[in-house]
């Protein structure tokens, strides 16, 4: 039934974005508030333990509706439709696609305005000045971001339910959540919780970038990468993915990019998705799948 409500969720997704904005984090700013005072704590694992509060009481409560579905109503039907629901409300919160379409059309179309706010938009940060840049900073969002707002919930529903998408997408709201006065604590925590969710699937999508792109450039690139690093294991998840992904367009790092490079890193995700609804084909028939 996993592979079946992921289906009908990525389907469902094109022809309902007129709804993205109900997905949005305005729920999550209102139930964040009143922990807020809690996060001013500067004691790491008191500060910490709040942000792991905040991201599990919306998971339970996901788990807790969809048993009460599931034997109030008594049958899968319920709890099928709510899989469903739960999916759509955690992907994004914006479509990476439909936004990269979009940029897309607006440099082709020769508007420096549009494409800047478009470009904003994709990466969560003011656009760069130049052209160059601009297309290089949506071609590394692309392939980063596309595990913030789509792979990283398939996994943690495949792993958890809905409980676990709903926990993901919380973890990535609070990591957005700008508490100018919330401590460093905190939002280390906050960081470090992300980074631990990220982990695996963010290994996943870049073990999928390899097999679905330049598997030698992929696996070198990420190599490389490990030899030099020195970070922690829960801040590399972004790091991963980008020189994986870009490895396998067989692009470096420093290269400039332009509109061509990002429509290879969105083909790209696409035969990743492919490869992930396989995948989760296989697990749902042998029943290793929620």
């Amino acid at each position: 039934m996993g592979f079946l409500a992921v289906l009908l969720a990525l389907l469902l997704e094109q022809g309902l974005r007129h709804l993205e904005p109900l997905r949005g984090p305005q729920w999550f700013r209102a139930y964040y508030e009143p922990f807020a005072q809690f996060a001013r704590n500067s004691d790491p694992t008191p500060a910490t333990a709040v942000a792991l509060i905040i991201v599990l009481v919306p998971a339970v409560i996901a788990l807790f509706l969809g048993a009460l579905l599931e034997q109030v109503w008594g049958g899968p039907v319920f709890g099928y439709a709510f899989q469903v629901a739960i999916l759509l409300f955690c992907f994004g919160p914006r479509d990476l696609h439909s936004q990269a379409d979009a940029f897309i059309a607006a440099v082709q179309a020769g508007d420096a305005k549009l494409a800047d706010a478009l470009a904003a938009e994709i990466i969560d940060a003011p656009a760069p000045a130049s052209a160059a840049e601009r297309a290089q900073a949506v071609t590394r969002a692309v392939l980063v971001e596309s595990n913030a707002r789509m792979f990283g919930v398939l996994f943690w529903f495949g792993l958890l339910g809905p409980a676990g998408a709903v926990l993901y997408r919380c973890s990535d709201f609070l990591r957005h959540e700008h508490d100018a006065e919330a401590s460093a604590a905190f939002h280390e925590g906050v960081a470090r919780l992300y980074g631990v969710l990220a982990w695996a699937p963010a290994h996943l999508t870049a073990m999928g970038y390899a097999f679905a792109g330049s598997f030698e450039d992929a696996v070198t690139d990420l190599k490389a990468y490990y030899h030099s690093c020195t970070l922690q294991f829960f801040h590399v998840s972004n790091d991963v993915l980008l020189y994986t992904g870009l490895g396998a367009i067989r692009a470096a790092a420093g290269e400039e990019a332009g509109v061509a490079r990002i429509k290879s890193a969105l083909g790209l995700v696409r035969r990743t998705l492919i490869i992930w609804l396989a995948i989760f084909a296989l697990l749902t028939i042998f029943g290793w799948s929620w």
